[in-house]
């Protein structure tokens, strides 16, 4: 198997965690009770990790096809596909940090639209994240070493991958975590 594809292994084991833990935190959360057919409304932080999610996905997915597309080791070796991916992720970064700023933003305001329970959710968005990196980064340890057994060397540009899916399964965790702390089973 090829180490990119342990990479996508990986994401989808992380992500069945961030689902078990909200699980977890789902159950000690006391019942919401709404009357037949009411709702509660998206708040304006699940609105922005929604779109913020979306956004980081759509880029980060971008830069995973150009990656997988041209290989590994072109993209090493040719400058203007390692800039496209390189720029493609920093936007990402971006997009989150644009995030975080509107959350900090909406925490400042005295209008209600940033209470108590999204502070909450907030706090314990991140409870999956070192989870989910820690399966990242095994999937590619074992990925990488399976697949380089017979020599036993291991390509450098390889610890760029490795760092730049752990960066952004980190952004991607959070988000998803805030997310999925919303939902009620």
């Amino acid at each position: 198997m090829q180490p990119v594809l342990w990479i996508i292994i990986a994401l989808l084991l992380a992500g069945a965690i961030m689902f078990a833990s909200s699980l977890k935190t789902r159950r000690t959360l006391p019942p919401l009770e709404l009357p037949d057919g009411e709702s509660l409304p998206k708040t304006a932080l699940q609105k922005r990790a929604a779109w913020t999610l979306l956004a980081v996905l759509g880029l980060t997915a971008t830069a995973a096809g150009c990656l997988v597309w041209f290989g590994p080791q072109a993209w090493w070796e040719t400058d203007g596909i390692r800039h496209l991916v390189t720029g493609l992720l920093l936007a990402a970064l971006v997009v989150f940090m644009f995030f975080i700023r509107g959350v900090r933003a909406l925490e400042s305001l005295d209008d209600g639209s940033f209470d108590e329970r999204d502070s909450a959710i907030l706090n314990r968005s991140c409870a999956g994240v070192g989870g989910a990196m820690m399966v990242v980064f095994a999937a590619w340890m074992i990925g990488l070493t399976e697949a380089h057994m017979p020599t036993r060397l291991i390509p450098s540009y390889f610890l760029y991958l490795v760092f730049w899916s752990l960066v952004m399964t980190n952004v991607i965790a959070s988000l998803a975590g805030i997310l999925l702390a919303y939902r009620r089973g």
